[in-house]
């Protein structure tokens, strides 16, 4: 008899034991392999309990027998199988949700990525100690560096000083940078505070691409203002013109008072034209950048340019190199500022009819077209006077030929330039932005 017992008290101890560890498992089950899986489990779990139980009290193994107990614990297979089912539905949602979280953030960064990198300006990050964390391939571009600088100090000691002034004097953040090449690039400072550290951004923009901004802003106000004075002084032109075109048509006048009606006929026209190009400031549209094919585009141009003038053929010779040239640039524009180079060409670089040079080359991984001609050149006290409106040093030209050209250049982030060639040949250069770097203006 007290054999008995204790066997009995023995059994339901491992009845406990056991009990507990099919438990585990069934909740590992219903977590790792979940769905019907996890109820077949647990459902045999259960029967085996229940099996065990009828075994022992048919055999009167024990003296006392647990039927309830092990219902119960059958049954807390089957709840706790269905629980776990629940939780491994509800964390493989989660999961999915975290993954599609992760590869949004994932697609974002990349986004944000090539957005930094494919910026037109570019981009600097810093530290106080001016250690730089990310430069983007606008700004190596800029700076005319292979690799990543460590510091500002390495890029260029003005920077650095510019850097500390701005520091203790937040106002000053921007400045034009001189590199060793004298170009020049603008810079502009700003402050980007995080939770753990305070970070800088340098944000460096070529001069064409500021300068274009400029353009816009000052062809809008100076449009306005020229349409308004040019409507003013054409209405007065024009009854000046028409009477002395009545005062020429007198059958009295002498040969003098003729010799004056003429001249106030030709100054007449003369401002009427300089009328129509102040128009044409007020008139600009903005510019429509697309990507043109120079060693197509150049030669077609100079075919048509030469039939609406009525020009032979051998008045221009063009001249490309092997090399492709692509350029970013409103293809309407580039035709007035190649017609206004072209026709100050033939009638200033052309004095005995000689051939006129057209090149297309590239100058510093920029597409660039120059138009030589034959002239005596400009002299060096009217180089720096060249592109300013209204200044010609010919009694019949308005001016404004190379201003307008000049704005019409930096409008599409080009650089219309004079220079003297190799044999001391009058040029005109337009370097042109290049249509093969992708970047992306802000």
């Amino acid at each position: 008899m007290h054999k008995r017992r204790s066997d009995a008290c023995l059994w339901r101890g491992n009845q406990r034991h056991g009990g507990g560890v099919l438990i585990i498992t069934t909740a590992a089950n219903g977590l790792l392999i979940g769905g019907r899986c996890a109820m077949l489990f647990a459902a045999l779990a259960a029967l085996a309990v229940l099996a065990e139980q009828l075994y022992t009290a048919q055999t009167h193994v024990f003296e006392a027998n647990a039927f309830s107990a092990s219902g119960m614990l059958g049954g807390s297979f089957l709840a706790i199988a269905l629980l776990s089912h629940i939780l491994a539905g509800r964390a493989e949602i989660t999961e999915k949700l975290a993954n599609q979280r992760q590869q949004t953030i994932r697609k974002l960064e990349e986004l944000n990525r090539y957005i930094i990198q494919h910026l037109q300006s570019g981009i600097i990050i810093t530290d106080r100690k001016q250690q730089i964390s990310m430069a983007n391939e606008a700004a190596l571009r800029l700076l005319n560096l292979p690799s990543p600088p460590g510091s500002l100090q390495e890029i260029s000691r003005q920077l650095s000083s510019h850097f500390q002034r701005w520091r203790q004097n937040p106002d000053q953040d921007s400045a034009k940078l001189l590199l060793a090449d004298n170009a020049e690039i603008q810079l502009r400072l700003t402050e980007l505070p995080t939770r753990l550290e305070t970070y800088y951004m340098v944000i460096l923009e070529d001069m064409g691409f500021y300068n274009q901004r400029l353009q816009q802003s000052k062809l809008a106000s100076l449009g306005r203002l020229s349409a308004s004075i040019a409507h003013e002084i054409r209405n007065p032109l024009g009854a000046i013109s028409h009477a002395g075109q009545l005062l020429s048509e007198c059958p009295d006048l002498t040969t003098q008072d003729r010799r004056l009606t003429e001249i106030i006929q030709i100054q007449s026209q003369r401002m009427n034209r300089i009328i129509e190009n102040v128009l044409q400031l007020s008139r600009r549209h903005p510019s429509n950048r697309e990507k043109i094919h120079l060693n197509a585009w150049l030669p077609d141009y100079l075919d048509k340019f030469i039939l609406e003038n009525n020009l032979p053929q051998s008045r221009f010779r063009v001249q490309i190199g092997d090399d492709q040239l692509y350029a970013c640039m409103d293809s309407h524009h580039l035709k007035q500022i190649l017609d206004n180079l072209c026709l100050n060409a033939l009638k200033y670089g052309a004095p005995d009819g000689e051939e006129l040079l057209i090149t297309a080359f590239r100058v510093q991984n920029s597409p660039s077209i120059a138009v030589v001609d034959n002239g005596p050149g400009i002299s060096p006290e009217h180089v720096n006077q060249l592109f300013e409106p209204f200044f010609t040093t010919s009694s019949t030209g308005t001016g404004l030929g190379l201003y307008i050209s000049r704005e019409l250049a930096e409008l599409n982030q080009a650089k219309l330039s004079y220079y003297l060639t190799d044999d001391s040949k009058s040029s005109f250069r337009l370097t042109l932005a290049d249509a093969e770097q992708t970047l992306i203006a802000i």
